[in-house]
């Protein structure tokens, strides 16, 4: 039977390795962790498990059959009155040159930067559910993890009556609208241009917290 829990600090590491095994160390491109890298994200972790007043809930999805693996990882994040004054003005903020030199990748790093800052920002003008990261172990994949981590935010939607509000990939992007999510704005990425292949499509989309997911009217 598999079920969603709040993640601990002793899932962390693995919550991490799923991570980086799904998406290198940016969902836009998935460039390689750079050194220190998963210090960096595990820390960030910890931080808000030890934080009571904290925003973010980070969850796994276990079999209790083997509850001690995590098959798949989330982070939401919830705000009730939309982001504080603080939160916005820091999302205005360019990414520092440090973290522009960490690896050979810090033009696509800014470039997704200011994707993901700009529309969070802009979205965390308004009450929402954000769900800011789902990846899921590669032997556990098509089990139904993935979709229990969603579900959980849906159920919080129902409490809250506050829209759900992602930004995704072109793999999970049927997976939310199977579950009421709809497209807003598509940004197309030529990776070509950041030294890798290929193109990365990112899909802002919602779900209204109706019954169909739309916006009524």
């Amino acid at each position: 039977m598999l079920v969603v829990k709040p993640v601990e600090h002793a899932d962390v590491s693995q919550c991490i390795a799923i991570r980086v095994d799904a998406l290198g160390s940016l969902v836009i491109g998935r460039p390689p962790p750079y050194p220190g890298y998963v210090e960096e994200a595990e820390a960030a972790v910890h931080a808000n498990l030890d934080d009571p007043d904290s925003f973010v809930r980070h969850l796994k999805v276990v079999d209790l059959t083997d509850p001690d693996e995590v098959m798949a990882y989330a982070k939401w994040e919830l705000y009730p009155n939309g982001r504080s004054k603080e939160n916005l003005e820091k999302l205005k903020e360019p990414l520092s040159e440090e973290d522009k030199s960490v690896d050979q990748y810090g033009a696509l790093r800014e470039a997704a930067h200011e994707y993901f800052c700009t529309r969070n920002g802009e979205m965390g003008k308004h009450p929402h559910l954000l769900l800011a990261l789902l990846v899921t172990a590669e032997q556990h994949r098509r089990k139904g993890a993935g979709g229990l981590l969603v579900q959980w935010g849906l159920d919080k939607q129902k409490e809250t009556g506050l829209n759900c509000y992602l930004q995704a990939s072109e793999q999970g992007r049927r997976l939310y609208r199977h579950y009421g999510f709809q497209d807003m704005d598509t940004v197309v990425f030529d990776l070509e241009k950041y030294g890798l292949k290929g193109v990365e499509r990112m899909t802002e989309m919602i779900r209204y917290p109706t019954k169909s997911g739309k916006k009524d009217g």
